[in-house]
């Protein structure tokens, strides 16, 4: 029953956005629904709708998002992104690779205000070769690559720590199947965009485009490196170089509160705390639990099942949420399965991420390009469950030589 509850409720948050509704009706619609559905007291709901108000995940998304849009902002001022756009245009001179790599080279910076430069430099790149859906569908999902295997993204670390895996052997044979996630959009979409650009109009220094590409994104590289070395949150990091930056790109205190004003998109930072609340009332429910014993009623493979929960999992509460839920059961459930299955659900995992409603940099992409999420997930389930088949056959494979 409670599954049939869940299901309705997804259905309750897709007809509103198929009715042309903003983003946080279908949202609101989706809470509503879960406390009603699943019968949760009024003032229960109003309690765990408060402590995830405060909760740190909700206020370190929402700070994050605020302090990487001022960075951007910043940036945009001085046409540092532009810049860099152009740097990448003068090196690589293919439009397939400036889309893909710009957008997975600032997606080392796990935060959602990204997704918006990422999606200006796809943008820029693909022109009128593809339509503005097809590239919400490239950008997003090409800045989030890093995000399926490095162990400097939260998710990555806490699955190895559940699992036990050394961080080196999991990046290296995640590496086969990274290159899988890249090829599928590239056969979709990309391929229809010409690989060559016009000639330049000036001869180019390889060297001196790369010492621009650094000048124009070194914050966005420094936000990074603070997290990986010093093993700092967003919300620490990038204050740090902003402070910096008012310096570096001669800043003047007249300029700040127009930029402060800029970076609180009331839109964004607002359906990003109702997607919060959303999480939330869901995790509440304990509906997320059921899912295994839901699955294992079917005459599948244990695995397979496993990969069945986290699909539909990750789609439902979030890649980081079903890691840390069911991670466990399945490392317990399968005690033979060590590393080829980590690197089995760990993809799943990821790929259904992109095309959740519980996943911010969706509608960040699609308030850039003026669509929708069920433009995105169209579009976007094809390949996501193609690569979910191949990573399982890899994971199968794999269990060969581990």
């Amino acid at each position: 029953m409670e599954i049939l509850c869940l299901g309705i409720v997804f259905l309750v948050i897709v007809v509103i956005l198929w009715m042309k509704k903003p983003l946080f009706a279908a949202i609101a619609g989706g809470i509503v629904a879960t406390i009603l559905l699943f019968r949760v007291p009024l003032g229960e709901a109003v309690g765990v709708l408060a402590r995830q108000s405060v909760a740190a995940d909700t206020i370190d998304v929402l700070l994050s998002f605020y302090f990487v849009t001022f960075l951007q902002k910043m940036l945009e001022r001085r046409n540092r992104l532009r810049a860099a756009q152009q740097s990448f245009d003068c090196l690589l001179r293919n439009r397939r690779l400036n889309a893909a790599l710009s957008s997975a080279v600032l997606g080392l910076l796990p935060s959602a205000a990204v997704m918006t430069v990422c999606a200006d430099m796809v943008d820029q790149t693909c022109g009128d070769y593809l339509d503005k859906k097809e590239k919400m569908v490239v950008s997003c999902y090409y800045r989030h690559i890093p995000e399926m295997f490095l162990p400097t993204f939260s998710s990555v670390l806490l699955a190895l720590t559940l699992s036990g895996v050394s961080a080196g052997p999991f990046v290296f044979s995640m590496i086969p199947i990274v290159l899988v996630a890249c090829l599928l959009p590239y056969l979709v979409y990309l391929r229809k965009v010409p690989a060559g650009m016009p000639p330049l109009e000036r001869e180019i220094s390889k060297k001196a485009e790369v010492l621009s590409l650094l000048k124009n994104l070194w914050s966005l590289i420094a936000v990074v490196v603070i997290i990986i070395v010093f093993d700092l949150s967003v919300c620490v990091a990038t204050p740090l170089v902003i402070a910096v930056n008012y310096f570096v790109d001669h800043f003047r205190a007249q300029e700040i509160p127009g930029l402060l004003k800029e970076s609180a998109e009331p839109i964004l930072l607002g359906n990003m705390y109702l997607i919060m609340l959303f999480k939330g009332i869901i995790t509440h429910t304990g509906v997320v639990a059921l899912l295994p014993d839901f699955f294992g009623q079917f005459p599948i493979p244990i695995a397979a099942a496993f990969a069945l929960i986290f699909f539909f999992g990750s789609i439902i509460s979030g890649a980081q949420a079903i890691i840390a839920l069911c991670l466990p059961m399945a490392m317990t459930a399968i005690p033979e399965g060590g590393l080829p299955l980590l690197v089995m659900l760990m993809c799943i995992a990821w790929a259904a991420n992109q095309i959740s409603p519980t996943h911010v940099c969706t509608f960040v992409a699609a308030r850039f390009y003026g669509t929708t999420l069920g433009d995105l997930v169209v579009r976007a389930t094809p390949i996501v469950v193609a690569f979910s088949v191949l990573s399982y056959g890899y994971a199968m494979l794999l269990g060969i030589f581990f």
